[in-house]
């Protein structure tokens, strides 16, 4: 897989975009119709089977039940103030509200955290205009809306952010459960070990609609960073990463994408240090 030299551009949808992701039809890489499903093809795809014989499936099925699609309300205009370096200016440099994927990945009594990119949610500012859709994966699903609050940490030249929304106390439980799954998961992805083509698994609301998940050829660079070739669009910026085969202790997420010699390829934010929830 050819190498990305740095972060491409954004991967969010425009707040006021008129997209259909079943619509969207572009130029994956080496990636077949199978490496891009929506949620309600899900079980029946070369992507479960593959998660079944890795015995990732319990991972990636909690992964999806924590997923969110983010909508930002507000830009910041703090966002304007990076300017010393131009890559980064012209990914934070958003001014309209936008749409965006993250990941409930810890939880307390009245407030969950949530992980995403830092380009999607730039500060506590644009937090607190911030609105997470837990379970947006079909018509027959009932999803929960639940709002910013503050954001908790971020980095902004490794591109993640981990901020805090409210939630009603009887939806804990039910998140809790999924955290307990996610957290079994992970001990069976250490476990898979790939000495070629190494491969990731991407959770995200592309174009901000209901769930999709993609599969694709995987590297983990020198730096610290994941290329891919799993197939991503926009409103997946913020998505969970699932790297198998590569050696890591933290959690990746979407960053962006580019082409390059034609292909498209994505590149993580870099590794955040994993918060393993007290499942007790």
């Amino acid at each position: 897989m050819v190498s990305v030299p740095n972060f491409g551009r954004y991967d969010i949808q425009y707040f006021n975009s008129k997209v259909n992701n079943i619509r969207c039809i572009k130029d994956h890489g080496s990636c077949h119709e199978q490496a891009f499903v929506s949620i309600s093809d899900f079980s029946t795809s070369t992507i479960a089977k593959f998660c079944e014989e890795r015995k990732l499936l319990e991972l990636v099925e909690a992964i999806i039940k924590l997923t969110v699609r983010i909508t930002v309300k507000h830009a910041s205009s703090e966002r304007s103030k990076i300017n010393s370096k131009p890559n980064l200016w012209y990914k934070y440099n958003i001014k309209s509200p936008i749409k965006g994927s993250g990941t409930v990945l810890e939880l307390s009594a009245s407030e969950v955290h949530v992980l995403t990119a830092k380009h999607v949610v730039f500060n506590s500012e644009e937090s607190k205009n911030t609105e997470c859709w837990l379970y947006f994966d079909g018509n027959s699903c009932k999803e929960i809306i639940i709002k910013g609050l503050s954001e908790s940490d971020s980095n902004i030249s490794k591109d993640w952010c981990d901020f805090t929304c409210e939630i009603d106390e009887k939806e804990i439980e039910k998140l809790h459960q999924s955290l307990r799954e996610y957290v079994q998961g992970l001990e069976n992805l250490n476990r898979n070990k790939m000495k070629r083509h190494k491969k990731c698994i991407i959770v995200s609301h592309p174009h901000g609609c209901y769930k999709y998940v993609s599969m694709g050829i995987c590297e983990l660079d020198e730096d610290g960073y994941l290329t891919y070739e799993a197939p991503t669009c926009r409103g997946s910026s913020g998505g969970y990463i699932i790297p198998i085969g590569c050696r890591t202790e933290g959690v990746f997420i979407h960053s962006g994408s580019r082409e390059v010699e034609g292909v498209s390829i994505g590149q993580s934010s870099g590794e955040v240090e994993l918060y393993r929830p007290d499942t007790g």
